[in-house]
């Protein structure tokens, strides 16, 4: 189970940054992009959301930022990860918002697993929708805010360290300088 676990870590966030060749700057905001979309209770539309921000950035303010590394960022919310991130961000929101409540782990895990089970595709996201961001409302909204901001702060400069780190190392083993390796390597759009 551990090798599975790591083996999809791989593929799904790590690979996509490090093999990317895009510049540093525009792996670094996709993966802010993605964290940020990932840690928002939009399952369902996350990876379209990502689109959406990718299209604005890029027509509207003329930048760049990686989209299949922002994409591939939004999976940190999954089947397995959805429904404990998503009870931690409707608690969060009450904490925020000092509100008690009653509504359970199992209780949330179930009403969740019911609407997984629900007709198809589309009719989940609208139900799955509406239970999240009507049902429970605004504590869901800012309980998740509350970590996807910092997250996506955060990882941008991980990420920007990282891949930074990685590229000089191959750079080294070429046996070329860094800046050599960008003009050789990374691709501009």
């Amino acid at each position: 189970m551990k090798k599975k676990i790591a083996k999809y870590i791989r593929e799904k966030f790590i690979n996509p940054v490090l093999h990317s060749r895009a510049p540093v700057s525009e792996v670094s905001l996709g993966v802010a992009v993605g964290i940020f979309m990932g840690l928002t209770p939009t399952v369902g539309v996350q990876m379209y959301l990502v689109a959406i921000v990718w299209t604005i950035y890029r027509y509207v303010f003329g930048s760049h930022f990686n989209l299949p590394v922002g994409v591939a960022m939004v999976w940190i919310s999954n089947p397995l990860t959805m429904v404990p991130m998503y009870y931690l961000f409707l608690v969060t929101g009450y904490l925020v918002f000092d509100i008690q409540h009653g509504l359970s782990y199992q209780h949330f895990a179930e009403s969740l697993g019911r609407i997984s089970q629900t007709g198809d595709m589309m009719d989940q996201i609208a139900e799955g929708t509406r239970f999240l961001l009507v049902d429970l409302g605004w504590p869901m909204v800012i309980g998740g805010f509350v970590y996807a901001v910092p997250f996506s702060i955060i990882s941008y400069y991980i990420t920007k360290y990282l891949v930074t780190s990685h590229r000089k190392s191959n750079a080294r083993l070429e046996g070329i300088s860094y800046d050599e390796w960008k003009t050789q390597y990374e691709t501009e759009h």
